[in-house]
């Protein structure tokens, strides 16, 4: 089973490019944000909020930091906020 992404998301993801462009499109899916929604992120969160959003999407991320992230992404992503979707 694949992850349902929103469309504007599925939309902003790279084809093709470098390891930023790969980097980008595992926040992107992982999250299910757009390109303007991790910017409002990365400008936005504090230090730790940004690690713990990384860190999340490592192998070894545990279910807590898993948990954190999230909170982070529905903190900066107006989408979330509004309690339209949870992943």
């Amino acid at each position: 089973m694949s992850k349902i992404l929103r469309e504007e998301v599925s939309d902003a993801v790279p084809s093709a490019g470098g390891m930023l462009d790969l980097f980008d499109g595992l926040m992107y899916t992982f999250y299910n944000i757009t390109s303007d929604e991790l910017d409002e992120i990365c400008e936005s969160a504090t230090d730790e909020e940004l690690e713990d959003f990384v860190d999340a999407t490592t192998e070894s991320a545990t279910i807590s930091i898993i948990r954190r992230a999230i909170a982070v992404r529905n903190k900066y992503v107006k989408y979330y906020q509004n309690g339209e979707l949870e992943s």
